[in-house]
């Protein structure tokens, strides 16, 4: 991600040539920091894990997981929805883990193929599977794929930092962020990653590791 995205003519610099708030936010804010995460199950995992809680606690399960060596694919593949709700997961998450596990197991997804694919591609692959929705799927590509066109437009902080990007009155809906996003076409993933920077500064005030 990171020579896509801040290299010398890299995404954000042609998006800031596409649209001069960006590059008025560039020069208050500064670029946002390196977010690149492995294109690996736990990536997914802890993705799926974070649905609908808050950081602490999905970092919390996802510890005690670890720790007991239950957090590898190889293993939460051989297990059962009543092994892994000890850790604070609710039977569904659990579910879900298994099922992803499953298919990088079975061989059905080969995580390190999805890198050679279009972000189309990706997208529908990864939302075939059980527990990965759009969100979850534009995220990955983003952060462990480096696809600087994802936009994961019914992510509230993104449409928070939309609103404030662009002076506007009210929040805009996945819908409108889907409409403002295609003037940045082909780099909205690095507005994406721009807007959650403007997120945690302004509205947060917080920096986005903490988001």
């Amino acid at each position: 991600m990171q020579q896509k995205l801040f290299s010398s003519g890299g995404a954000l610099d042609k998006l800031a040539t596409i649209d001069a708030d960006i590059a008025a936010a560039l020069s208050r804010f500064g670029p946002p920091p390196d977010r690149s995460l492995p294109a690996s199950f736990e990536t997914l995992a802890r993705s799926i894990i974070g649905q609908q809680i808050s950081r602490a606690a999905a970092s919390a399960i996802w510890t005690r997981m670890r720790d007991q060596n239950q957090s590898s694919a190889p293993i939460i593949a051989s297990k059962q929805p009543d092994d892994l709700m000890p850790f604070g997961l609710s039977r569904r998450k659990a579910e879900y883990l298994i099922g992803i596990a499953d298919e990088i197991q079975s061989g059905r997804l080969d995580l390190a193929s999805l890198a050679k694919m279009s972000g189309e591609d990706v997208q529908k692959r990864l939302v075939e599977i059980r527990g990965i929705g759009a969100w979850t799927a534009d995220n990955f590509r983003l952060f462990a794929l480096g696809d600087m066109d994802a936009w994961p437009a019914n992510d509230i902080a993104l449409q928070e930092g939309m609103k404030r990007l662009k002076s506007l009155n009210e929040r805009p809906n996945g819908e409108m962020l889907e409409t403002l996003g295609e003037a940045w076409r082909p780099y909205r993933g690095a507005g994406a990653l721009m807007l959650w920077h403007i997120y945690g500064i302004l509205v947060r005030q917080a920096t986005i590791d903490e988001i």
